[in-house]
Order: C-alpha cells, then sequence, then structure tokens
C-alpha cells in the first residue's frame, strides 16, 4: 500500500468518534424536504462548520431551500472533482422521537441515516483526509441541495448542480451505497404525467343514460397505459396513483391519474410522450374529455465507457485497501447525477455508506462502511489526480 494510502487510512480511522458525532448530529436534525425553513436551517449551521474549517462556501438560491456550494482549494490549478449530495430526507420533523440516531450491532438506525447524511459524512472528511496528506492539485467541489427528494420540485437545484459540475474532472455522488457492493454507472430517466378525465354527473337509478363516467374511460386507458411497458427494452409505464367519484350512488364526472414513465435511453422520451398522448385522445365512454399533463422529468444517467472505467479505477482502489472490487448497476430509482452526466463527465452514484430500508422507518446503514469508503474515494481522488 503506498504511503498516503496509509496515511488516508490512519487519518479515517484517528477520526472515527468525530465522523460518528457529525452522522448523528445530522441526523438528529430532523428535516423533511418541504420543510425549507428547517432545511435551511441546517444548511446554515452545516455552512459555519465547513468555514471553520477553512473550506469557502456560498449558498445559492433556488426558489426553495438554497444549495450549499463549498469548494476547497479554490485557487488549484487542476480541474475540480465534484463531490454531490442531499441533506433532505423523505421523512417531516416529528416522524421519529427526539435524537432518534442509534448504533445496534454494527447498523446505525435513524431518519436519512443512509439516504444520505452518511455520504454527506463521508464527503466532508474525504476533504479532511486528502488535506492530511498535502493535496494540492485539484479544487475540490462539494455540493448539498435540500430538495432531492422531492425531484427539486420548483426549484432550480437541478439547474445549478448542472452548471457547477461542468468542466469537472470526474464526480462522485455519495448516494445510498447498494448492498450488493455496486456501484451505479447509469440510471434510469423518469417522466412523470398527470391525466385527467372529464365527464357528465348524473344519479345512477334515475339518469343513468344520461350519465357519462369518467372513471370508466379512465379504466380503460389505465389498461392502454400498462401496455405500454417494453420491460426487456428498459421502458416502464405506471399508473400509480388514482382519484375519482363522490358517493357510490352518482356517476363520477371526474377521474384523474399519476403515472410514472421510465426510460434507459434519452431518446425513449419523446416517444413514451407520444404514445401517452395518443392513449389518452382514444375516447372509450363518449361525451368524455381527456387532458394530459407531462410533469418533471429527470434526464437518463447514460451508462459510458467513462464511466466504467472510473468504476474499475475506484475498484483497484478497494482491492488495495483490501476490500472486495466494486460491481456495476444500472438502477431504476434516478438521482442528481443524470444533471452531472449531461455534462458528460465521468461519474458514478451509490457511492455513499451501505445500508437499506430507505424511505422506511427501518433505515438502517452499515457504520463500518462509513470508515471504509471515505477511505477508498478519498484515496482514488488523489490516485486519480496524480
Amino acid at each position: 500500500m503506498e504511503d498516503y494510502m496509509v496515511k488516508i487510512s490512519q487519518f479515517i480511522d484517528g477520526h472515527r468518534a468525530e465522523m460518528i458525532d457529525l452522522w448523528r448530529e445530522l441526523v438528529n436534525f430532523q428535516a423533511g424536504s418541504r420543510e425549507v425553513d428547517r432545511i435551511e436551517t441546517l444548511t446554515q449551521w452545516l455552512k459555519k462548520r465547513l468555514e471553520q474549517e477553512g473550506i469557502a462556501c456560498r449558498l445559492i438560491p433556488t426558489g426553495k431551500a438554497p444549495v450549499l456550494l463549498a469548494v476547497d482549494g479554490e485557487e488549484r490549478e487542476g480541474k475540480p472533482i465534484f463531490l454531490c449530495g442531499h441533506l433532505d430526507t423523505v421523512f417531516p420533523s416529528g416522524s421519529y422521537p427526539e435524537n432518534p440516531f442509534t448504533i445496534r450491532d454494527g447498523r446505525a438506525f435513524g431518519p436519512g441515516v443512509v439516504d444520505m447524511k452518511g455520504g454527506d459524512v463521508m464527503m466532508i472528511y474525504m476533504i479532511k483526509a486528502l488535506r492530511s496528506v498535502g493535496f494540492d492539485r485539484n479544487p475540490i467541489k462539494l455540493l448539498l441541495c435540500g430538495d432531492e427528494e422531492t425531484i427539486h420540485d420548483g426549484s432550480t437545484a437541478a439547474e445549478i448542480i448542472q452548471r457547477e459540475s461542468a468542466g469537472c474532472l470526474f464526480a462522485f455522488n455519495m448516494e445510498m451505497g447498494r448492498m450488493d457492493n455496486c456501484l451505479s454507472v447509469g440510471r434510469k430517466g423518469s417522466l412523470d404525467c398527470r391525466i385527467t378525465v372529464h365527464g357528465k354527473s348524473s344519479h345512477v337509478g334515475n339518469n343513468f343514460l344520461t350519465g357519462r363516467n369518467a372513471i370508466e374511460e379512465m379504466a380503460h386507458k389505465v389498461i392502454d397505459l400498462q401496455g405500454l411497458t417494453r420491460y426487456e427494452e428498459g421502458v416502464i409505464v405506471s399508473a400509480d396513483v388514482i382519484r375519482g367519484g363522490t358517493v357510490s350512488n352518482t356517476i363520477p364526472d371526474f377521474c384523474q391519474i399519476e403515472v410514472d414513465a421510465r426510460f434507459t435511453h434519452a431518446s425513449d422520451v419523446e416517444a413514451i410522450k407520444k404514445q401517452i398522448s395518443e392513449v389518452c385522445a382514444k375516447t372509450y365512454v363518449d361525451g368524455t374529455t381527456t387532458t394530459v399533463e407531462f410533469l418533471n422529468s429527470i434526464p437518463v444517467f447514460e451508462k459510458t465507457e467513462d464511466n466504467l472505467h472510473l468504476l474499475r479505477q475506484v475498484s483497484q482502489v478497494a482491492e488495495e485497501f483490501g476490500l472486495p472490487p466494486f460491481g456495476e448497476a444500472f438502477p431504476g430509482g434516478s438521482s442528481d447525477t443524470s444533471y452531472i452526466a449531461l455534462n458528460a463527465i465521468p461519474a458514478i452514484c451509490s457511492c455513499g455508506v451501505m445500508g437499506e430500508g430507505a424511505h422506511t422507518m427501518e433505515e438502517q446503514a452499515v457504520v463500518e462502511t462509513l470508515f471504509e469508503r471515505a477511505k477508498v474515494f478519498s484515496a482514488a481522488i488523489y490516485k486519480l489526480t496524480r
């Protein structure tokens, strides 16, 4: 093992208690994505903490919770290394009792413990570990947003991520690590849409024939929409939420569904929109009308040879530490790496603490991976910039 790796390992091992303490503070500060004031308070607190370390920080307005951008070594001449994460969780404050962070049998528990406050701790201590070995070749940009779990609805955070990652040498998104020890070299894109059917209300017993049942019309459309799925080609179209009707003796004049589409290639998007629109244009129940709104869309994080090469290089570092090499994954779930990838820079995701149960009250993280992966990714940055 090279000298810088030994020193990075010693630094992380010497700061285990500090890392756990920061992890505890972040998890115990409960803040859901839509609690903008609480997220901003957390962001301001972390900004002050980083500034005390001598790291240049600024808050970037988004229209919702601000983005925290921290840069270590702004004066360095090399291309920046980009580290990305988020501070929000799916759990609003009060979802857990006060001070919920606990460790039992090598697992840490609490809201956001793996998705993704463990990864946030890793990024901060990766910078500190690299400082400890005199790393001075490339700026390290750390970006933390506060509304990732709501897909940046109503904010400009996605545009900020794309802008700030442009021109970087490579990127690590420290999102929760997978239990199969795979890193994500790509992710599916997603498209949300809302479909609304209007019909005509009438009394079921007295005026059945004058009614135009919006739910009946939507039922036909749901089947047609589900039929657009081509799973073997990486395309999924799923109707997931439905609303309609008032009482059991009245023909409903309104029905609305929310549809989630997933796709593997950027070229799939327009084809999916066209197919969904065609389904909506077809009428089964005369007298009903249908509208479709295309809402949030997350671009594909394309699997590229550059991403695979970066994965192989990080895996070599892991093996030098005596850890198993990472596998590769292409999950259906989206992340902010999609916005980084629009800049065509090498990127990998799922680099954070390994764990499971994200978005559930059983969320948990494997504590030892907090330290193992902080060592690996710190050393990878050092090695890949020599």
